[in-house]
């Protein structure tokens, strides 16, 4: 499966989030950001408090880790345009 990054405001194939963080068949802590748990639902988290409320279902759909892989399936990298809460764009 290719690997992906989020870089805010595009996806570029490096590093796919997994759902969830393994080490050894147990769910763990991430080693340099002390995050756990459901990439998806951390995503989701981040758009509620940082992008308005008009935007909120397009980062969603952006963000949608499971559809990910086969969103940049023929894509050098996919992006979209949408406004955060302080007024700016990304």
């Amino acid at each position: 499966m290719p690997y992906c990054v989020c870089r805010g405001d595009h996806w570029s194939p490096v590093n796919l989030p997994r759902q969830h963080i393994f080490r050894d068949s147990f769910l763990t802590t991430h080693r340099l950001t002390g995050n756990n748990g459901c990439a998806s639902e951390k995503l989701y988290q981040l758009c509620d408090a940082t992008v308005v409320p008009e935007y909120r279902d397009l980062v969603r759909r952006f963000m949608d880790v499971p559809t990910l892989a086969e969103r940049l399936k023929n894509e050098e990298y996919i992006s979209t345009e949408y406004r955060m809460c302080d007024g700016s764009w990304h």
